[in-house]
């Protein structure tokens, strides 16, 4: 994310092309066809070489003159609740009577239920009702402000702007200690708080399924084997009770179950959601992985999700609540793309536990996300941390997972590790259930500032069987009915995200949060950063299927033409797929997906070319194929293509093939390749390698190193032996620019600087293909300057914002590797090394003056994650850095901001020319 630094009004931007301050993902991508409107930069012209518009600010309405005198309008206003409370009375005595006739019928009873609990408290609400609409009357609106963009009421907005929480320095300064708190390890003993009528307590329980598109099955076998069914039973079983709720997330399985039903049943899901029963959260493609996936790819995910929901069930099923469960740690990108696409809240799990236990102590697991460059709030976000270790029923009632395991009734005798196996509510032991279940919800209040509490209920792929879905809804009926019946102030019910949101949004000051979470840890020292590098190959696929559909899309084509490729694209950024902990017969499913992908997106430019440019096209017959392409659905090729080719420019600004200039957004006839390996033409750089190993020694230094390990796997970095790589029978080309072996070549190549940024920077690509064919090794190059960086280490985040880390020597070595989608850097008072790269991996600075990026990692043993294996189907991996140094002063305490001359770099990186021309090989 590039910033305006030191401007009053500093707005978001990406890396976009040419260094221009727009956002490439600011535009409506092909609007005329989806029908999207997001919440800034409105209006584009749908070109290839399309504008922003700046995001308008909001401008608040002023309220219209009484059109009644108040003194009316009370005395009105009191004649209707005088009338109000007459009718409750007699429905209430009404209801005593009824309520004494035994009936057998669950149906019935759950009538006569409805009208006990609507009367708990229908004067209240009635008056707050009449009150709320006398207010707004007389120009005022208490609790609820007009949304400008959408037109809905949103709750009002309390912000304690003195409370701010920056993750950057909560991570240098907290003693991340790991104590047994007891029956909740990694918190404390927690008090339940104080539940009568006069202090209420809210409880809503959220029904879910947690169904990865693609894990230890593929997309294709899970659907068929579990997913069509869990939705189906899901549909059934809310049809036949109206208190039942569900919330569904993952529309890349909903619309292919959609797919296959009748009108009849088309239209129970359209009156489910209409009624609130049935609920989409976040609305995506996919739950998306905010470590490796950049954010062109997660806002494509994003639509091709809410394009579905707008054209099958309509605008008003589009979600406004963000569900992120099972991401392995949490990016401010994300949370600025939610806040653009219209969400007032979201919802996380997968947060450090000495985090959780820090923001719990201090009732801050719900706060507005900022980002951190957003001066004034206009993209904060209300967030919700859910507390305890998992997204699980045995850890979502309360504190003490032995007890709320209980109470997850697909659960048969022995399946709860705890050794309490859950039994079904009768009328005979409902007090005692529901007394126990009633404590776990109190507690978990006594970690929250409201009086609400959320209680997600599922798991991965439940509600399978009728009989699953009915034993969980009627057992929990059971005890709500009893709370509500028999404590004073207790309301349970089935609920909704947004039912939860609505609620809680604006009873309390909310704290400020700004930064991300990584890197995640589950238990002890196990930190999530091997999933940053895991399945190399398949991280640099997705980057080539990006990199094609975005220069498609610049040509002009449109969502609906690139539909399918853009949906293979949603489908990898599943936070199982471009983080690489799947099986390996489903990571061979999704490279088989891409590599389809980025064929059909090249045939679509193709024919675009053989249409637009006839007089080039005709220079080269039928034989013009992609230079470029994956020959096979496990490779990557490098150029295919030598002699005159016709290049495409995918950018705003020009590039360069050799000798040639090709223009913004435009076509060219060149000769390629467009570079060789070593100096610029002319250049004055000073490019000196090490004689025996043939590595750069200056201007910079470039050191082989791997971790030998014996343990870790996809998802968890366990480091164990770091050593210099031992370079044996290196063989050497081009005067050093050149080297390899067996397993291995490195090429060098010097970058031309654009004279407008001046002559003191140097650039020099490292192009390496590697192969690591040992188990638990993990291959890495170090670049090294003279820098004294003390400790600060720079990362984006998504391609999007930007981190600040500090090492910490009294932390795990795997706790200080962070996600690279794109860019990593260190700086001092003299200089600035960055590096950016072709796809996502890990990286570290272990040490000052270095940047560590990993290459790939091979692994024998799983790591007890639930993948249940290791990590050795590695290929063959290309991969480029581009090494940047540049002079000049820089404070790396600040806030990190990259040069117009890296935003440059960083662009023709991303987006390189396109080439067409006769295939050689």
């Amino acid at each position: 994310m590039l910033r305006r630094s030191g401007e009053a009004d500093r707005k978001a931007t990406l890396f976009t092309p040419g260094g221009q301050r727009k956002s490439r993902l600011r535009r409506k991508v092909n609007d005329e066809e989806t029908g999207l409107v997001t919440t800034t930069s409105d209006v584009v012209e749908k070109t290839p070489s399309a504008s922003v518009a700046r995001p308008k600010k909001s401008v608040r309405r002023k309220a219209s003159n009484p059109i009644r005198s108040n003194e009316s309008i009370l005395s009105m206003t009191s004649a209707i609740l005088t009338l109000v409370c007459c009718f409750a009375s007699i429905m209430t005595v009404m209801l005593v009577l009824l309520m004494h006739i035994e009936t057998p019928d669950l149906q019935m009873k759950d009538l006569l239920y409805q009208g006990e609990h609507s009367l708990k408290g229908v004067i209240q609400r009635k008056e707050k009702q009449l009150m709320d609409a006398t207010q707004s009357l007389l120009g005022h609106s208490p609790g609820m402000q007009r949304d400008i963009r959408s037109g809905h009421a949103v709750q009002t907005i309390r912000k304690d702007e003195t409370n701010v929480i920056d993750m950057r320095e909560l991570n240098y300064q907290l003693p991340f200690s790991n104590e047994d708190g007891g029956v909740w390890k990694q918190g404390w003993d927690v008090q339940p708080v104080l539940v009568d009528a006069e202090h209420p307590l809210t409880v809503y329980v959220i029904p879910h399924s947690h169904c990865d598109p693609g894990w230890l099955k593929t997309f294709d076998q899970y659907f068929q084997s579990q997913t069509k069914s869990i939705i189906t039973t899901v549909v059934d079983a809310l049809a036949k009770n109206k208190r039942r709720k569900f919330i569904w997330a993952e529309i890349s399985y909903f619309a292919w179950w959609w797919e296959e039903q009748n009108e009849s049943t088309r239209q129970l899901v359209q009156r489910l959601l209409k009624d609130g029963q049935l609920e989409f959260v976040t609305g995506g493609w996919v739950q998306p992985d905010e470590a490796n996936s950049e954010i062109y790819a997660m806002e494509i995910q994003l639509q091709e999700g809410h394009t579905w929901i707008r054209e099958n069930i309509g605008e008003e099923a589009i979600p406004k609540y963000a569900w992120s469960i099972d991401p392995f740690g949490y990016s401010p990108s994300a949370a600025w793309l939610w806040q653009k696409y219209g969400f007032r809240a979201m919802l996380i799990q997968r947060v450090h536990y000495a985090i959780k236990k820090e923001l719990a102590r201090k009732k801050h697991l719900e706060f507005y996300w900022r980002q951190t460059w957003d001066e004034h709030g206009e993209h904060d976000i209300f967030t919700h941390v859910m507390p305890f270790f998992s997204y699980d029923i045995p850890h979502t009632c309360g504190p003490d997972p032995s007890v709320c395991c209980q109470f997850d009734f697909k659960r048969g005798r022995g399946q709860c590790p705890w050794r309490k196996d859950p039994i079904p509510v009768t009328a005979g032991n409902v007090a005692e259930r529901a007394t126990l279940l009633w404590d776990q919800y109190k507690k978990k209040a006594a970690l929250y500032r409201s009086n609400t509490v959320l209680v997600p209920l599922g798991d991965d792929f439940r509600y399978q069987t009728a009989k699953e879905a009915e034993s969980q809804y009627e057992n929990y009926q059971r005890i709500f009915d009893y709370l509500n019946k028999n404590v004073p102030g207790a309301h349970v019910q089935f609920g909704t995200l947004s039912d939860y949101f609505k609620d809680v949004m604006g009873t309390f000051d909310t704290p400020l949060l700004k930064g991300s979470f990584f890197t995640y840890a589950d238990v002890n020292e196990d930190y999530w950063s091997g999933y940053f590098t895991s399945r190399a190959f398949d991280k640099a696929l997705d980057r080539q299927l990006e990199r094609v559909l975005y220069a498609a899309e610049s040509m002009g084509g449109t969502s609906h033409e690139l539909r399918g490729p853009r949906r293979e694209l949603a489908l990898f950024q599943h936070h199982d797929g471009v983080a690489g902990t799947a099986k390996t017969k489903v990571v061979e499913d999704y490279a088989r997906r891409m590599f389809g992908a980025i064929n059909e997106t090249q045939e679509w430019m193709l024919a675009f070319i053989k249409k637009s440019q006839t007089t080039s096209v005709s220079r080269f017959g039928e034989t013009l194929k992609p230079c470029v392409s994956a020959s096979e659905a496990r490779d990557l090729s490098v150029n295919h293509c030598s002699g005159e080719a016709l290049l495409y420019n995918p950018l705003e600004t020009s590039q360069r093939c050799a000798d040639t200039t090709i223009a913004g957004r435009s076509f060219a006839l060149g000769s390629i390749p467009c570079e060789i390996p070593g100096n610029v033409a002319g250049s004055n750089t000073v490019i000196e390698f090490d004689p025996k190993t043939g590595l750069m020694t200056a201007p910079f230094k470039e050191q082989w190193m791997l971790w030998k390990v014996k343990s870790g796997g996809a998802y968890l970095f366990v480091p164990g032996t770091q050593i210099p790589y031992n370079i044996e029978n290196v063989a050497i080309e081009k005067e050093n620019f050149v080297i390899g072996t067996e397993k291995w070549k490195r090429t060098v190549v010097e970058k031309e600087v654009p004279t407008e940024y001046g002559t003191d920077a140097i650039v020099i690509d490292f192009i390496y293909e590697v192969s690591v064919d040992t188990d638990n090794e993990e291959w890495f190059v170090r670049f090294g300057a003279d820098i004294q960086n003390n400790g600060y280490f720079h990362t984006d985040l998504n391609g999007f914002n930007f981190d600040t880390h500090r090492f910490r020597s009294d932390m795990p070595i795997q706790s200080q590797v962070f996600p690279m989608p794109t860019l990593a850097s260190i700086d001092d008072d003299n200089m600035r090394l960055t590096v950016i790269s072709t796809h996502a991996q890990g990286t570290a600075s272990l040490e000052d003056g270095t940047i560590d990026v990993w290459l790939d990692r091979r692994l024998r043993q799983d790591d007890n994650r639930g993948l249940g294996q290791g990590v050795q189907d590695n290929r063959l991996t290309r991969t480029r850095f581009r090494v940047i140094l540049e002079s000049g002063g820089y404070d790396h305490a600040a806030d990190f901001d990259v040069s117009p001359l890296v935003r440059r770099m960083w662009d023709e990186l991303q987006h390189p020319l396109e080439m067409f021309g006769q295939v050689t090989s």
